[in-house]
């Protein structure tokens, strides 16, 4: 599911002709977008996100706005717009300040979005205390002595 609509889009940029053609457009750039938030995000949250937070659509709205300017009016250079670069710069700099636990995301009715556990976001690091066999009572701590050699052992070593 897309964090926004074409329809917004449309709106967004009223200028666009409502076409299949224009909307396929939209809609891959919608698919960008929402791939770019996905990347950013999703070592924080797990994605996609199925109901999407006000700030991801907005976020989205921004990227793909950005994107779909970009593919109708920036042919070449000389119709560039500070605007739009503006848009998709803030857009990254917000998705970089979630990433980074600055800023967190809250569904509609503001409650924070649960993020991904501690073992889910480290993938190949357990905790030093999974799955931890002491191996100090394996006899009686009054049987435990210096190893006589471990002296050596240490001068072997230097």
């Amino acid at each position: 599911m897309a964090y926004c609509s074409t329809t917004s889009i449309y709106l967004l940029l009223p200028q666009l002709p409502s076409t299949i053609t224009v909307t396929n457009i939209i809609d891959r750039h919608i698919a960008r977008a929402d791939g770019l938030i996905n990347s950013k995000i999703s070592k924080r949250y797990s994605v996609p996100i199925v109901a999407t937070p006000p700030l991801l659509a907005s976020l989205s709205e921004d990227i793909t706005v950005y994107y779909t300017y970009r593919s109708f009016y920036t042919q070449d250079n000389l119709n560039r717009s500070d605007y739009f670069e503006e848009l998709k710069n803030e857009a990254n700099r917000i998705l970089d300040e979630i990433r980074d636990g600055k800023i967190d995301l809250v569904d509609s009715s503001g409650a924070v979005i649960e993020e991904n556990s501690a073992e889910a976001t480290t993938g190949i690091l357990d905790s030093t205390t999974k799955d931890y066999q002491p191996f100090f009572d394996v006899d009686d701590s009054l049987s435990w002595t210096w190893d006589t050699d471990r002296l050596d052992d240490v001068k072997d070593n230097r």
